[in-house]
């Protein structure tokens, strides 16, 4: 869209001086390497930019997560390092960079979140904040009360409990009956705050933008999340300097999403509660807000 790639660095800025968690989820047609890159992701998940109270990243292989999180800025980080260096192929990546609104700064309150759900592991982060998230886990299952204090968990386990009937039979859940779960969850959830997030369920990545905000702000009227859809066999490398995260495989059929834009591609922004699913970095399905 006209006017995205000239201004990415601007948007940038913005939102490190907003000082809101960062969001990253990719889908990918092939298994590619993410390499987590010192520089760039010290750089937002530190003190000095905003996100100091923890960082996280989960790599699909299969049905299974590798998930990495750490309730420390990124600049102290060992384990970081060592991503820099071993980070898995993955055809989903989801990541997130934090700074605490609800909850302490431990390890319980780092994104994303891992839950298993019907033989497979499911994972959750969330950028914004949800009213009154208590009443969100009441009377769900014990494997899906929340671990940690935010309200971001209390959101990842009640949507979990609403998807619970679909992945209870043999047979797989098809796209529709998960996008409908989460569509119309989504849309009761935007009532109560900002609801921005990405969650994958190791077959399909959705990604929910909504605005840009934290309690007590005034309501800003920013896009939540943005994307970039690349078809495969495309040429130009991808740099993803905001959350650290470097393609350094061959070029495949990718969608990212990211709170802002990373670089000056051809990145739309989400519109308020406009929900998308990816499949091997195909759109398969889309909602308007």
């Amino acid at each position: 869209m006209p006017g995205i790639g000239r201004d990415w660095r601007e948007r940038r800025f913005t939102a490190i001086s907003n000082r809101m968690c960062e969001l990253l989820a990719v889908s990918s047609d092939r298994p590619t390497r993410l390499d987590l890159e010192w520089d760039e992701f010290s750089e937002h998940g530190s003190s000095a930019h905003g996100n100091p109270d923890g960082w996280g990243v989960g790599y699909y292989r299969g049905h299974d997560v590798a998930c990495y999180r750490q309730p420390l800025p990124a600049a102290e980080s060992d384990c970081f390092d060592l991503l820099g260096r071993c980070a898995p192929q993955s055809c989903i990546a989801i990541a997130h960079v934090r700074r605490a609104v609800r909850g302490a700064a431990i390890l319980a309150n780092c994104q994303p979140f891992a839950k298993p759900l019907g033989g497979r592991m499911h994972l959750f982060a969330h950028n914004g904040y949800v009213a009154d998230a208590g009443d969100l886990v009441s009377g769900i299952a014990p494997s899906l009360v929340p671990v940690g204090e935010t309200d971001s968990e209390a959101l990842f386990g009640a949507l979990l409990s609403e998807l619970v009937h679909v992945w209870s039979s043999p047979a797989q859940p098809t796209i529709a009956a998960r996008f409908r779960i989460v569509r119309d969850f989504a849309a009761r959830m935007r009532e109560r705050g900002a609801l921005n997030f990405v969650y994958g369920d190791g077959e399909l990545v959705f990604a929910h933008g909504h605005r840009r905000t934290l309690p007590g702000d005034e309501i800003s009227r920013d896009p939540g999340l943005y994307i970039l859809e690349r078809g495969a066999g495309c040429q130009e490398p991808i740099d993803h300097p905001v959350m650290g995260l470097r393609d350094s495989g061959e070029c495949a059929r990718q969608a990212l999403v990211a709170t802002v834009p990373l670089n000056d591609q051809a990145w739309r922004p989400l519109g308020p509660g406009e929900l998308i699913c990816l499949d091997k970095g195909r759109r398969v399905a889309q909602a308007p807000g």
